[in-house]
């Protein structure tokens, strides 16, 4: 089963840069949109139904303001899979936070994590979203889960090009680190970590200014947070850079074994 993360920072936009050949290359079991911004009705006929030939789609986008923030997770057709769109937190679900698919093997919770904001405007909003869903991993026991999406968090020093000069960026502070951390005391293993520990460059998201990409001068911000039986199930994980659809790239997750039917 091969499950995909991407923000594509607004999905009319990815559209015209080729989304429509990537999807239909990649062909996800799973995927998970981050920043669609866009309700499904202002989506093409074309759009619409390439997303839904084989999948499921729960398009949930942003209701306190229109063409902002939002997610969408598609499910191929026949996984036996439920979604819900948000969690039931009016000032994550108003926003198009997160969707929640409830798989026989695993529960997914997928979306895109608030950012902090120019000034930390919001850093208070993102704490009480990090809070709720470090709740919500101690309170899900009765299977595995895996959390996925733009994070808007670079959880070490490893995970930035430029640690020094951001230490106190929306991103990069003290407080948000600390709760991508309670997300790993609360039982999550950052797989990618786990198996490349000391590997720099693993970027997900560049600047598009100052040829950021080019250079590789970028934050690892897109994030697959798995439980702990689960990740000797996971037969790769991968950062695919060559898309250029996006600021960020795709990652994608492939399970195997029991989780991979």
């Amino acid at each position: 089963m091969k499950i995909i993360s991407f923000n594509v920072n607004g999905f009319r936009s990815a559209v015209k840069k080729g989304f429509h050949q990537w999807f239909s290359d990649e062909s996800p079991d799973i995927l998970s949109l981050q920043e669609i911004r866009a309700e499904w009705s202002e989506l093409t006929d074309e759009d619409r139904a390439l997303l839904s030939s084989e999948h499921d789609v729960c398009w949930f986008p942003a209701s306190k303001k229109p063409g902002y923030s939002g997610c969408a997770t598609l499910v191929r057709k026949g996984l036996g899979c439920t979604q819900s769109p948000g969690v039931g937190v009016p000032e994550f679900d108003e926003e198009g936070r997160l969707v929640v698919t409830e798989h026989p093997a695993f529960s997914l919770i997928a979306g895109y994590f608030p950012n902090a904001s120019e000034k930390l405007s919001r850093l208070d909003y993102k704490q009480r979203f990090s809070q709720w869903l470090t709740a919500e991993i101690a309170r899900r026991t009765d299977k595995p889960l895996i959390i996925v999406g733009d994070l808007n968090v670079a959880p070490e020093a490893i995970d930035i090009a430029r640690p020094d000069s951001n230490h106190k960026s929306p991103g990069f502070t003290d407080e948000e680190r600390e709760d991508f951390r309670a997300y790993l005391r609360a039982g999550m293993v950052d797989v990618l970590r786990e198996r490349q520990p000391t590997t720099e460059g693993l970027y997900t998201w560049w600047s598009v200014r100052g040829g950021a990409r080019a250079r590789n001068v970028g934050w690892r911000l897109d994030i697959f947070l798995v439980s702990p039986s689960l990740t000797s199930h996971v037969r790769s994980i991968e950062h695919q850079t060559h898309v250029m659809l996006s600021d960020h790239c795709p990652i994608a997750l492939t399970l195997e074994g029991p989780y991979g039917a």
